[in-house]
């Protein structure tokens, strides 16, 4: 028994070595979820993760001035060290969730369990997952380590990320935060990436690029706004339903939701054909642009400037910015795939009630100088919880469309990168 228990924890642990060693965020964040307590507040903070992530993205394509000197696509790209990795996690532990959650954890683990994957595993799996718990996820190093580069060092400048706004208008965009001044030394600046992109096309379609590109962000706006509303009228029975615990409850509700029910439904099939009619469009007005994006690639290889050391360092900034959207994006979209197979595979919603129960149990456990900052965290989830699966509907679309935007992106800025690389080898 002992042999068998000892062989469970070594195997996992060179599991868990080696994917922490593969270097590849989304699948260290995979892992590292199935050793966590399978709570709907771990997965709301992790959907949080994702659509910081998109909101940075957001950021790098269509808020941060670039030019061919700009310093800071460096900066996001460059590897997290050790020092960097401690400072994260010490900003981290002010937050009311990372101050608290150790207070909590086993608490936590024996009244809601390992999840599903290491309760496979019975009680080996169980001490195991406690074992390799991280509180910190991998994503959550990387996303801080982008919020340092835009916002400074001080946390008191950051935007709240773990905090859903209760509004769902304008889902790509930070509602607090303070931006440190981006530098652009020399040469020519750009408001945002997008804009620097189209100078690198051809002055005659420059214009038509810029016009299609504006139409098709706001097709991809009414569409992520439609599916919103379908995904937080699905949550709103669901979490209904999570408070329904005895028999005479269950008969009471589905009398009083049968007409509630009924609505919801109707609102629904009408939502369906909205965002069939949405997509289309949205689906069309990408067309029209990438066409025009594929147009701009040819022109550019008749007419490309690899002379201009200026114009081959901004295609050099923006191929390194384009690969970070892309990059992040996959992880994004990773992010809310992993919390909404979570929850569903852990029934996380059915058993919210009992994950409340053992935070207001766990309160007698907190120190009475971080009973604030437990508070808070409490609010913060009851808040987040309504809005889970509509920022999940919202962030996967979103994630999809700005992979396939950075591609092309990287596309255009790689014919002029691979033409001046073929020159300096000639040359050589």
């Amino acid at each position: 028994m002992k042999k068998t228990k000892s062989l469970l924890i070594n195997g996992l642990l060179v599991g868990a070595i080696g994917i922490i060693m593969s270097g590849c965020t989304s699948l260290q964040e995979s892992f590292t979820s199935q050793m966590e307590v399978p709570t709907l507040e771990k997965q709301v903070n992790r959907v949080a993760i994702g659509m910081t992530i998109l909101r940075q993205n957001n950021m790098m394509a269509f808020e941060m001035p670039i030019s061919a000197d700009a310093s800071w696509p460096k900066a996001i790209s460059s590897e997290l060290e050790d020092t960097q990795k401690q400072r994260i996690a010490n900003k981290l532990q002010k937050d009311p969730y990372y101050a608290t959650s150790h207070y909590t954890d086993f608490l936590q683990r024996r009244l809601l369990g390992s999840s599903v994957a290491m309760s496979k595993f019975g009680d080996y799996g169980h001490f195991a997952a406690m074992l390799m718990n991280q509180t910190i996820s991998p994503l959550s190093y990387r996303v801080i380590q982008r919020t340092e580069a835009f916002y400074g060092k001080n946390s008191k400048n950051w935007p709240d990320i773990f905090n859903y706004n209760g509004s769902l208008n304008n889902f790509l965009e930070f509602k607090d935060g303070s931006i440190v001044d981006i530098e652009a030394i020399s040469g020519d600046v750009y408001q945002n990436l997008s804009e620097a992109m189209i100078s690198l096309t051809p002055v005659g379609m420059q214009k038509d690029l810029m016009l299609a590109q504006n139409d098709m962000l706001d097709a991809y706006d009414e569409v992520a706004t439609l599916k919103s509303q379908k995904a937080q009228n699905e949550s709103r029975l669901k979490m209904d339903e999570a408070q329904v615990k005895t028999k005479e409850e269950k008969v009471y509700y589905k009398f009083l939701t049968n007409r509630k029910k009924l609505q919801i439904k109707q609102e629904l099939f009408t939502l369906d054909e909205q965002i069939k009619q949405a997509e289309s469009i949205a689906n069309e007005k990408e067309m029209i642009y990438y066409i025009l994006l594929d147009n701009a690639i040819i022109a550019i290889k008749n007419e490309i400037n690899i002379d201009d050391k200026n114009y081959v360092n901004l295609a050099n900034n923006i191929n390194i910015v384009s690969k970070e959207i892309q990059s992040g994006a996959i992880e994004a979209y990773a992010s809310f795939a992993l919390a909404l197979t979570n929850t569903i595979q852990n029934d996380i919603i059915m058993k919210f009630p009992t994950e409340l129960k053992s935070l207001a149990i766990a309160k007698m456990y907190v120190p009475s100088n971080l009973q604030r900052k437990y508070n808070k965290r409490i609010f913060r989830l009851v808040k987040n919880a309504v809005y889970f699966l509509p920022n999940i509907f919202m962030g996967t679309y979103y994630a999809s469309k700005q992979i396939h935007l950075a591609q092309k992106y990287k596309d255009i800025t790689e014919v002029i990168l691979l033409a001046h690389e073929l020159k300096m080898t000639n040359k050589d």
